[in-house]
């Protein structure tokens, strides 16, 4: 078929879409595809089209920067299909059977769509459980399918299929845990200073996540103290800050080698930035829940060169979300290594 004449997935991928395609014809309302975050969307292409080219119409949902939207990445790499349209800002109508959209401008739509794929893997997760599944209810009809993309089920006791690896064949970081009593607001445990001091030496930029806006200046004061001495590019980002001035930062702190990044923002911070280590500050916060601290630890693995990455959680004491996101790192690894799909 013309439309996939450059599409080469891999025999994992390949399998899982035509399962997908499978399912689309069958009885099932409803699916899951549990997945790593920042997987690849490609094994929708399939059910995608074979809905368009059926005149039925998609909506997919995914909270990506417009700048760079893996699916419709993966659309122009792998076929010659274009009809479709971009939902931005409130321009919400469209006669394209295609609609791709982020949550916000999906919730203004009034129409109903035949398929709906949620994508919770390919951004940082910004709703809930509860939210997602409002908006699912908003824009189906009565026989929708709905395709759930996410690091877990959405959707208890649907029919799942499951995909524990990414590309590069690489198991996911298993972040640990460094339990302190000292009060990080104002002092670094030496084993923390140990481990930036060792990231920056291998040439990785070291990325401090702390829960909140007052906790960047008091970080980045000690951490300018001690470890000026080998980086002298520390800076700081703030989710409150202006777009354009975060993203130039974020732009420099990509391209200066041997830095440090503190910031309580999340959303931005994680888009593109390979070759990084990760240290959750204050990670027995309430800001970070289980599915914040699995993307960090999915965002330290991303580059493909260097697949040792670190992430720490610094915290006074362990919480439920600490421990259940170690626990979901070790069960997608073990179901890897199970099927055979590590390479290490």
């Amino acid at each position: 078929m013309l439309l996939f004449q450059k599409m080469r997935l891999n025999n994992e991928k390949e399998k899982l879409s035509e399962a997908i395609l499978t399912w689309s014809m069958g009885r099932d309302k409803f699916l899951n595809v549990r997945s790593l975050p920042y997987n690849s969307s490609e094994i929708f292409i399939k059910v995608i089209l074979h809905y368009v080219f059926n005149h039925k119409k998609v909506m997919y949902i995914t909270n990506e920067s417009s700048e760079k939207v893996d699916i419709i990445e993966k659309m122009k790499k792998y076929t010659g299909f274009r009809s479709y349209a971009y939902l931005r800002n409130n321009e919400v109508e469209s006669s394209a059977l295609l609609k791709i959209s982020n949550f916000y401008n999906a919730s203004k739509i009034v129409e109903k769509f035949d398929l709906i794929i949620y994508d919770d893997i390919n951004s940082f997760p910004m709703q809930n459980i509860y939210e997602i599944l409002g908006l699912i209810t908003k824009i189906s009809k009565s026989n929708t399918k709905v395709l759930m993309y996410a690091v877990e089920n959405i959707m208890r006791n649907k029919k799942e299929f499951l995909l524990p690896v990414r590309d590069n064949k690489s198991p996911i970081i298993e972040p640990r845990t460094i339990l302190t009593r000292i009060d990080v607001n104002k002092d670094i445990p030496f084993m923390v200073y140990d481990y930036i001091k060792w990231s920056i030496s291998c040439g990785r930029k070291v990325i401090i996540c702390v829960p909140s806006k007052d906790k960047v200046p008091k970080v980045h004061f000690y951490i300018r103290n001690y470890c000026s001495g080998f980086t002298k590019s520390i800076m700081d980002l703030y989710k409150e800050g202006d777009s354009n001035g975060n993203k130039k930062i974020i732009n420099n702190f990509e391209k200066v080698k041997r830095s440090i990044l503190i910031t309580n923002n999340f959303y931005e911070t994680f888009s593109n930035i390979k070759n990084i280590d990760i240290m959750v500050y204050f990670a027995d916060d309430a800001e970070f829940d289980y599915k914040k601290l699995i993307y960090f630890c999915a965002s330290a693995g991303r580059s493909e060169r260097d697949l040792k990455g670190e992430v720490i959680f610094l915290a006074n004491e362990e919480t439920e979300d600490m421990e259940k996101a170690k626990s979901i790192a070790r069960s997608f690894n073990k179901e890897a290594w199970e099927m055979g799909l590590l390479r290490i």
